[in-house]
């Protein structure tokens, strides 16, 4: 079972999470010559992509890369790379390797190629949650949740079409995030802690991220209620 840090607010959340990050990253760098760090989009890790970017790691061995992406050009607003690239990327982390997982294809198949033949399993995987319990873009609901709940593919990646959000997406696997070295996630608000909470009770499909976390018993929950 995923242990669990409780805190009294987001920022403290950010705060305890931004030291944690850093401290693994530095245990890892201490045993190996790079890291792989994964990291998640949308508005929510921006706080601590800021909090992450002031820190005084060694990020000239550290290469970032997406839990998941939208398939829209680097440029666009809804584009996880270009987050990471304005509120990750900065300050002391400018020096860290950027890998993107959306690369321009002619078609889905050469897509998800082009990502699977330059993906690295990471070493630390950064988690956030919806309130419908997706994870990552594992959706509930999306015609290829299936495969990518599957605890026994190969396959690090694959493409998802949510069945409400917008955009076609490329996203790690639960079994590929189950073999990534450490896994955290992060969630904010009473209404996400009771979706977890019921997640982690009874994991299934209707619930994706307990699907994904019961597969990493490692995995360290960082949540607030505000």
């Amino acid at each position: 079972m995923p242990q669990t840090h409780r805190f009294p607010s987001a920022d403290a959340t950010t705060l305890a999470l931004c030291e944690r990050v850093s401290a693994t990253l530095t245990a890892i760098l201490a045993g190996q010559d790079r890291a792989v760090l994964a990291v998640s989009g949308g508005r929510s890790p921006i706080p601590l992509f800021r909090a992450l970017a002031q820190q005084d790691l060694p990020w000239h061995r550290i290469t970032v890369t997406l839990v998941d992406e939208r398939c829209v050009p680097s440029d666009h607003r809804d584009s996880n790379a270009r987050l990471v690239r304005t509120h990750l990327l900065t300050g002391y982390a400018t020096s860290a390797a950027f890998r993107p997982l959306w690369l321009q294809a002619a078609t889905a198949e050469a897509l998800i190629a082009s990502a699977i033949g330059q993906w690295q399993t990471p070493d630390l995987t950064l988690l956030g949650m919806g309130e419908d319990g997706h994870t990552a873009s594992l959706f509930p609901g999306a015609a290829t949740l299936p495969a990518g709940l599957d605890a026994d593919t190969a396959a690090p990646l694959l493409l998802v079409d949510p069945p409400a959000a917008p955009h076609r997406r490329i996203s790690m696997t639960a079994a590929e995030i189950a073999r990534s070295g450490q896994v955290f996630l992060s969630i904010a608000g009473a209404a996400k802690q009771a979706v977890l909470e019921q997640a982690l009770a009874s994991p299934s499909p209707h619930w994706p991220v307990g699907a994904v976390l019961a597969g990493c018993p490692a995995a360290e929950i960082f949540s607030s209620l505000t």
